[in-house]
């Protein structure tokens, strides 16, 4: 009876808005409402074509089926972080460092503090985001008279998804407003944007709001609240400028100045792996003549932090290493994150237990999606394992270019160049990027040897930009926006080689 009831309404309400009658304009609107609640007109005019017995809403709905995982972790991470970082307790934040991640989230009930936080970062977010990005869509849609497509029920979740946490609920508005309309509207609407529009929406708001995108945002959703709880947790334990603690994502440990080499980095961790790095020897010769000149009686691999310091900062002509001073620290972290030093192990990178946008840091979490997309023939596995290949390879070979082909096995080379090639994949939006961004159906190419050279191009320029490029440390954003305007050229040529292939094989 209810669901009857609802069609005569829907049914009266499209009646309203027929050709010639006053509220024709808004037929968009109730059309809208009745393909959300039921199936479809069949006749499609415009892309995007579906040749499926799955329409548009249901292909979407899978996308965001996919995402689930994504979501839950974004909630649960966010709140962990959250309940942590911004308690002002050092006590709480020590035991956080040293305890199993959700052993300690399950202590006491602290889950449901948890829980509450991590609501409380994202549903806004998500709110926002639906209501302005379908506001955006209804105004367009009224104007040019054509229907209001599903296109922003996985738009606007990706939006949210690839936000910090602390950004102003206004500026969130406003990327997502703006993204919609550059990055899909002025195409014609979704089927004809040439670029992914989530990204296109994180774009905007990156150069036009850089301050509120990078830097220490990803904590709580008040960056001056959690300034003030991590300052009273350093003044209260005492820490020193190597120990404290701080919002920095392990991609900011990562982007490091050029003058931090990969020798730096080794002499640092010699105290926990004694002579298993490459550059060890000229370490240890280095060593032998700055220790002796000075006269300190150290020991190498034994070294207290400030004996480290010393060795490592002082001129390559005494027996040191060169280091600038000020650039200690940043090779201090470095060196922690590169050989998973304390809270930067393998498995809190995997699990998603870090810093980071919403929805990006959980690698397991975008796996569960990518197998879910590839099993429902939504996603292609050719642009995912493309992206991946071109990304871990090209990491693979910055690293074993310094290795093999550089005097002392690059011990000179910066140190991004010797990152190892796998931890690439841990660390940042790539995991996210590769998943949900690269395979978007429109602004990618359509023959599957076209995806594989465009998921390629974009994991290499990828890497490219986050080990070349100290000023911006994350390329994947930009790489696959690139990706996404060659996307045609791709798809031309790989339709030119599939014909001729074609042609020959006739002849």
């Amino acid at each position: 009876m209810g669901i009857s009831m609802l069609r005569r309404i829907l049914d009266y309400q499209l009646s309203l808005t027929e050709k010639g009658k006053p509220l024709e304009r808004l037929r968009p609107l109730i059309e809208a409402t009745d393909n959300f609640l039921y199936e479809p007109s069949p006749n499609t005019r415009r892309a995007p074509y579906i040749r499926d017995a799955v329409d548009v809403k249901r292909w979407m709905m899978m996308v965001i089926f996919s995402l689930i995982p994504c979501l839950l972790m974004a909630i649960w991470n966010t709140g962990v972080q959250s309940f942590v970082y911004t308690s002002g307790d050092y006590h709480l934040m020590n035991e956080y460092l040293s305890s199993g991640y959700f052993d300690f989230a399950l202590k006491d009930q602290r889950y449901l503090s948890i829980l509450q936080q991590g609501f409380t970062a994202l549903l806004p977010l998500v709110i926002i985001a639906y209501a302005v990005g379908g506001l955006c869509e209804a105004l367009f849609a009224i104007v040019r008279k054509h229907d209001i497509s599903e296109g922003l029920l996985v738009t606007g979740i990706l939006y949210a998804l690839i936000l910090p946490p602390t950004i102003p609920y206004w500026m969130a508005a406003v990327g997502v407003a703006a993204g919609v309309i550059l990055g899909k509207e002025v195409f014609g609407g979704s089927g004809m944007n040439i670029v992914n529009p989530a990204l296109a929406c994180r774009a905007f708001l990156f150069f036009t709001f850089p301050g509120k995108m990078s830097g220490d945002v990803w904590v709580g959703t008040n960056t001056t609240a959690s300034r003030e709880s991590l300052l009273q947790m350093n003044n209260e334990a005492k820490t020193n400028s190597l120990d404290a603690y701080s919002q920095a994502t392990p991609l900011a440990r990562f982007n490091v100045s050029p003058t931090i080499k990969k020798i730096h980095v080794d002499a640092i961790a010699s105290n926990d792996l004694g002579t298993n790095t490459s550059s060890y020897p000229l370490i240890e010769q280095q060593f032998n003549t700055w220790n002796t000149e000075g006269n300190y009686g150290a020991t190498l691999t034994q070294l207290d932090p400030e004996q480290m310091r010393k060795f490592v900062t002082a001129p390559v002509a005494e027996g040191g290493l060169g280091l600038s001073p000020g650039h200690y620290e940043d090779a201090y972290h470095f060196s922690k994150l590169q050989y998973g030093f304390g809270h930067y192990g393998d498995w809190n990178l995997f699990i998603g237990d870090k810093l980071g946008c919403l929805g990006e840091t959980s690698i397991l979490a975008c796996l569960l999606g990518a197998a879910f997309l590839i099993w429902t023939r939504i996603g292609s596995w050719r642009t995912m394992a493309g992206m991946t290949l071109g990304a871990f390879c090209t990491a693979l070979l910055f690293q074993l270019g310094s290795y093999y082909f550089a005097e002392n096995h690059g011990a000179w080379y910066p140190a991004p160049f010797s990152f190892p090639a796998y931890k690439h994949l841990l660390l940042g939006g790539l995991a996210f990027g590769i998943v949900f961004m690269a395979t978007d159906p429109v602004s990618s190419p359509s023959m599957k040897s076209a995806r594989w050279i465009y998921g390629a191009l974009a994991g290499i320029v990828a890497i490219i930009i986050r080990v070349i490029n100290p000023a911006y440390p994350e390329g994947v954003m930009l790489a696959i926006l690139m990706a996404n305007v060659f996307a045609p050229l791709i798809d031309y040529y790989a339709v030119r080689f599939y014909r001729r292939k074609r042609s020959n094989v006739r002849t």
